[in-house]
């Protein structure tokens, strides 16, 4: 069985996924439990609900507000690891590329909780931060402070780890009999994201095949890293069953070339703070089922050794099924 878990994170990305060889690989991280004030807006909209009443309206049969309900279904990544994966060590921690809302809550998860860590993925861009940068910002210096000590091999208690840096077409047995491929970054990519000091476009974009079916995950790759990958692996190689949309479901992380060579069959959007710039109606347009984290709260999908996918929302409840 693989299992995919998409956390419910607000704005930001955290995926764990339980590999069939038993490893627990897990993919950036964001501890916000904030609810944005324009989700609430979109989530008060898809109601039928003006923002005031999204706020004040009870519900009957829960004794609270639509806005407490769906800040209820956001997790701490930490929480959720304890509840499904205590004691186990991750694996494979991959740091899709270098923006705070995919390493926010790098500090508790690894250097408070101490929770095992055995390999870390990283870019090798030459983005920098200086602490003064964080002033008034959402987001802590520590994480990012910490993320320079692992992606340096350090964790807590002078304890280390392997880190490793590999681009499109990399190989080793240590993570490929996982069924890992990397669809992206080249260096080219990394080395266009320095010069114009924006990161998007070198993210890693890895591929999990398991059971005949494909999952592609690609952190905010954006225009240039679907066009490099359209050219190399090439379409063929970007087909799926499962998809996370880019760029937590943004119009900016949507390419229509792209998405036409995966034909994927569901789509899974990881979101927050974006309802004005969705591209769900895009994905859609391809045929594909597009569930998000705003609505379903975190998301599991699991494919079986047969190749049958099950999707589960945040209550266990099976969403869909793809056969």
């Amino acid at each position: 069985m693989l299992t995919l878990h998409f956390l419910n994170v607000g704005h930001g990305d955290c995926t764990f996924v339980e590999l069939p060889s038993g490893r627990l690989m897990m993919i950036d991280i964001n501890n916000s439990k904030s609810l944005p004030e324009q989700d609430a807006a979109a989530l008060a909209e898809a109601k039928g609900l003006s923002l005031s009443e999204f706020k004040a309206v009870r519900l009957v049969e829960a004794k609270r507000t639509w806005e407490e309900y769906y800040k209820s279904l956001l997790v701490d990544p930490h929480d959720y690891y304890a509840a499904n994966f205590s004691g186990k060590s991750v694996f494979r921690y991959i740091q899709t590329h270098p923006d705070m809302d995919h390493m926010s809550g790098l500090h508790r998860f690894f250097w408070q909780e101490k929770v095992p860590l055995d390999n870390f993925w990283d870019v090798a861009h030459g983005k920098e931060c200086e602490e003064s940068s964080f002033t008034n910002s959402p987001y802590a210096w520590i994480d990012w402070d910490i993320y320079s000590k692992l992606r340096q091999g350090e964790g807590p208690d002078k304890s280390q780890h392997k880190v490793l840096t590999n681009l499109r077409g990399a190989t080793g047995e240590y993570w490929t009999d996982d069924n890992i491929e990397i669809l992206s970054p080249t260096q080219d990519l990394i080395d266009a994201c320095d010069n114009k000091d924006s990161y998007n476009d070198c993210s890693y974009v890895l591929k999990i095949s398991y059971g005949g079916r494909n999952v592609i995950l690609p952190g905010d790759a954006e225009g240039p890293a679907w066009d490099s990958m359209l050219d190399n692996p090439g379409a063929t190689a970007l087909q799926c069953d499962i998809l996370k949309a880019s760029h937590h479901g943004r119009k900016s992380g949507y390419d229509e070339d792209a998405v036409n060579a995966m034909s994927p069959t569901a789509v899974i959007c990881s979101v927050g703070k974006k309802p004005s710039t969705d591209a769900s109606d895009e994905y859609a347009s391809h045929g594909a089922k597009v569930l998000s984290t705003r609505y379903y709260g975190s998301i599991k999908v699991q494919i079986s050794h047969y190749g049958d996918i099950w999707i589960y929302n945040h209550k266990g409840e099976r969403i869909h099924d793809i056969t």
